[in-house]
């Protein structure tokens, strides 16, 4: 049983995935404001995919995963196809997104637990981890649901629905562990890398060098060198989950 005060820790990580909900609700934005946005966020979901997701998948035993990276990657391209979204920001996209981020926040509740259940101190490092990547998870989803719906309730729902998926996946540790088969975490980790690899080098990119405006550019390397700076210092002091 976790203390107290590890619940409390988990909330603030779970409310660290709203601030990006949060900080853009508080204003109305322009076109160009969106398009920023949306730079950011791609550079963000394709840093996120292969600094913290996609080295997971290639670990040890986990390389009989990348099947399942493919699938995820496929399933997004048959829902584009079906959605018939073309260059836009659609909604097809906007599911791709909010999805993959649901499945990764409640597989990190679950991992959380189980890493506190083995190791109260390791269990901590993972949570320190959790909280300072929960708030570019907040801002990609958010900034990406407002361009695609030009709706501040939704990208704030968006953000706060990361949160949610964190603490269910935290409080249904015990439930998953017997439901599941033991692997099953990593498959769904997997088939977030192939949707969010999706969504942002074949979706988001080529909208991005659409647009021909060489300040998004700015934004979207901007955004990948910040998430860079920040995996390099969650690897080199073993805080990375």
């Amino acid at each position: 049983m976790m203390q107290p005060v590890f619940w409390v820790v988990l909330l603030a990580a779970a409310l660290a995935s709203c601030v990006g909900g949060l900080l853009l609700c508080l204003r109305v934005w322009s076109q160009k404001a969106l398009f920023a946005m949306i730079s950011a966020g791609a550079g963000l979901l394709l840093a996120i995919t292969f600094l913290d997701l996609m080295p997971y998948v290639l670990q040890g035993a986990n390389m009989r995963m990348m099947p399942f990276v493919l699938v995820g990657f496929a399933a997004m391209f048959a829902l584009e196809l079906l959605g018939k979204a073309g260059g836009e920001i659609g909604s097809t996209s906007i599911i791709g997104v909010v999805s993959g981020f649901l499945l990764h926040a409640f597989v990190e509740g679950v991992s959380l637990v189980a890493s506190l259940t083995v190791d109260s101190e390791v269990g901590m490092s993972v949570l320190l981890a959790m909280l300072l990547h929960k708030i570019p998870d907040g801002v990609t989803v958010a900034s990406l649901m407002l361009a695609a719906t030009n709706s501040r309730k939704k990208a704030l729902w968006a953000a706060t629905s990361l949160g949610i998926a964190t603490i269910v996946g935290a409080c249904s540790f015990g439930v998953a562990e017997r439901i599941f088969p033991p692997n099953w975490s990593d498959v769904m980790l997997a088939m977030t890398t192939g949707i969010f690899l999706y969504v942002s080098a074949s979706h988001l990119v080529p909208y991005i060098v659409q647009a021909r405006r060489a300040e998004y550019g700015v934004y979207f390397f901007g955004s990948v060198l910040v998430y860079i700076v920040l995996s390099a210092y969650l690897h080199a002091n073993h805080l990375h989950a």
